[in-house]
């Protein structure tokens, strides 16, 4: 991979987490319960992770992963459409 800075590795790759929407909402959960689900503050926390403006952590992936019996790669890898050049 070539050196990438991290704000612009940031912009690339974070996006909305739509597999993962579509989850939560096909469950029926609300995001105050998914921010309690992985130890959020409120709500806001967990809507900025899903809408992409911040990475979720690897323990709160695999929390959310265990919750909805659904691989991490299906709820946060699969939307991303990662460039070639950061291949």
């Amino acid at each position: 991979m070539p050196d990438i800075e991290k704000s612009e590795l940031k912009e690339k790759i974070l996006r909305p987490k739509n597999n993962l929407r579509d989850a939560r909402i096909s469950l029926g959960y609300s995001t105050t319960y998914m921010a309690n689900l992985i130890g959020l503050r409120n709500r806001r926390q967990y809507e900025q992770k899903e809408h992409g403006n911040v990475p979720f952590h690897d323990y709160e992936m695999l929390i959310i992963s265990q919750k909805f019996l659904k691989p991490i790669n299906y709820l946060f890898i699969e939307d991303l459409n990662v460039p070639d050049d950061l291949m």
